[in-house]
């Protein structure tokens, strides 16, 4: 039997301005798209059903779409897409086919990285990938190539994930949210570190210096990653590289997500990712010791002046996710609570106790910031 599609449609739906009017009796609410159409969702839809072709056909009619477009809208409600996609030089429709070999190793590269610097904020990788990270790097598909210059749609399903740890009885000043999947934190580490390379390395277009390159190295930027970049650059006939990210809708993604980075081929350019490179190539210790992640607990007795969060992180021994418990101050726990209802990246500093058979903590008292802060910030 064929799987229920029912939560992929409620999701497409969610994600294209749908919104449920009225809850039914026997499980199918009705949803509503600005006043101009209505339909009933029911819990059980399978591909190729009257009731699939139904309710593609109702939502191709509402938004002016083919059914074929809807249908391939439902085949990627689970996946986070990011498509790598290069343009030949002025005046030529094609690129040399070793540059587009170059290209799709260069996704899979940047993509392995990033899954190892999601576990890890760390310069530079070296031999030391991650096996778990490797494993999630390795379930990556390359989806058909787009109409457009030379799109490689590199696709990531999302897992379904964790239910974070909830107290046996509900408990004043607790709160809490569904935690990131792993494959979502890998995507969205590598899109996070180009946006933050664009930002503090391409736009002062500078001699990069490691001032420039720590925000970068917060977002999950590494020397492996950006070797990649270096090489797709250098490929004759590439006159750019573009990476969009399309967010899984079965998942919610943070309001900040990225969603294209653009970075040219000309010489300029190619030399500020090169020397990037060289100067995340030089033998040092990480220059830091910080957190990254989503918030998922918050815990706060009224009246105290400190309260309690949970930033998720990949457990270092499993797939599972992790988390490290921070304190924090009262008086910052209305944008924290802000800020887990977003689904906002925060990074904190400080020195990590580990504890057996208990989630590890940060032993100083921490001011969260998110991410977006971090890296928007300049000298």
């Amino acid at each position: 039997m064929s799987e229920n599609l029912a939560d992929d449609f409620a999701a497409l739906l969610h994600v294209k301005g749908w919104s449920i009017v009225r809850e039914h009796p026997g499980g199918s609410p009705l949803w509503s798209f600005q006043d101009r159409a209505e339909m009933y969702l029911p819990p059980v839809v399978r591909r190729g059903s009257f009731l699939w072709t139904d309710l593609t056909e109702r939502i191709a009619d509402a938004h002016e779409e083919k059914v074929a477009s809807v249908e391939r809208a439902i085949d990627l409600v689970r996946f986070d897409v990011t498509r790598f996609r290069v343009d030949s030089a002025p005046g030529s429709r094609a690129i040399p086919l070793e540059a587009g070999a170059a290209v799709v190793g260069s996704a899979f590269g940047m993509l392995r990285a990033a899954a190892t610097s999601a576990r890890r904020p760390r310069q530079s990788i070296g031999s030391n990938y991650s096996k778990l990270g490797d494993a999630i790097a390795r379930e990556a598909r390359l989806a058909h190539t787009e109409e457009g210059s030379f799109v490689f749609p590199v696709m990531l399903k999302v897992s379904p994930p964790d239910e974070p740890e909830q107290p046996a009885l509900e408990q004043e000043g607790f709160d809490w949210v569904r935690p990131e999947s792993p494959e979502r934190r890998v995507t969205r580490t590598l899109a996070q570190a180009l946006t933050a390379f664009e930002k503090h390395v391409l736009e002062p277009a500078r001699d990069p210096r490691m001032s420039d390159l720590t925000p970068v190295i917060i977002a999950g930027g590494t020397k492996e990653m950006f070797a990649q970049v270096s090489g797709t650059l250098a490929e004759p006939g590439v006159s750019w590289l573009e990476a969009g990210f399309t967010w899984a809708p079965i998942e919610s993604a943070a309001a900040e997500s990225p969603s294209r980075v653009m970075i040219s081929a000309d010489t300029e350019v190619r030399e500020l990712v090169s020397r990037s490179v060289r100067l995340l190539s030089t033998p040092k210790s990480d220059p830091l010791r910080v957190i990254t992640g989503p918030i998922i607990t918050i815990s706060h007795a009224p009246g105290e002046p400190i309260g309690e969060i949970a930033i998720q992180t990949p457990s270092p021994t499993s797939a599972r996710f992790g988390r490290v418990e921070v304190t924090v101050r009262e008086a910052q726990l209305s944008e924290i609570h802000h800020w887990m209802d977003q689904g906002t990246t925060v990074v904190v500093h400080g020195t990590v106790e580990r504890r057996p058979g208990r989630p590890a903590r940060l032993k100083e008292i921490a001011t969260p910031r998110p991410l977006e802060d971090t890296l928007s910030i300049t000298d």
